[in-house]
């Protein structure tokens, strides 16, 4: 009878310890993987219902699809300010030149008459100015030979002062081309004005006139 019990008392060990076995194993899921599970098994929050407008809910206020109005108006009044600062059109540079006069073919004889004269006019007066500006670099020209002739003729000077007629020379230089550069551009100017008058029809005893 006594080990009948004993039997029966191992029994029941075994069974016992085979089941804490099982709960180990079931329970040996790392702590990590546990937390997963829960948060994946957890149910997603249902999406917010999209609001439906109807007579009873709309809104008093108009809404307005395009834009702010006021930023339309001050998009406005900053490019009326735009325009308003820019600077204005300036006036044509050139302006109508006067028209020359015209010798043309059964012309009446005053207003012939009248052309002849002005580019005559014209031509002796650009003549006259490139005599006047010849005479005066005649002249420069002239004093200056006499200047460098009496300085180079005065031995003396020379020796004492070797440099003496030096910045002279140099003035009398540059005097000597400003009027001939002024020379030139007068006869120039009146080469401009003979082939006007010869495009404007007149005949070549005024046009080359000298």
């Amino acid at each position: 009878m006594k080990r009948v019990l004993t039997m029966s008392l191992m029994t029941v060990l075994i069974g016992l310890a085979s089941a804490g076995a099982a709960l180990a194993q079931g329970t040996s899921q790392p702590l990590g993987d546990y937390a997963r599970s829960v948060r994946k098994s957890k149910a997603a929050p249902a999406p917010a219902a999209a609001r439906v407008y109807d007579n009873d809910n709309l809104p008093a206020a108009s809404i307005s699809v395009v834009g702010s109005s006021g930023s339309s108006a001050e998009a406005a009044k900053s490019s009326e300010a735009q325009d308003a600062n820019a600077p204005a059109a300036p006036a044509s540079a050139t302006t109508d030149k006067k028209e020359e006069p015209q010798i043309k073919a059964g012309q009446p004889i005053d207003q012939r008459k009248e052309a002849l004269d002005t580019w005559k006019q014209k031509l002796d007066a650009q003549n006259d100015k490139i005599k006047a500006l010849a005479h005066e670099l005649d002249l420069v020209q002239r004093e200056y030979r006499v200047k460098a002739s009496e300085f180079y003729a005065d031995t003396a000077r020379r020796t004492q002062n070797p440099t003496g007629f030096a910045k002279d020379d140099a003035n009398y230089k540059q005097q000597i081309a400003d009027k001939q550069k002024a020379l030139d551009d007068a006869k120039a100017k009146l080469t401009d004005l003979q082939e006007e008058a010869r495009k404007a029809g007149a005949p070549t005893s005024v046009a080359d006139q000298n």
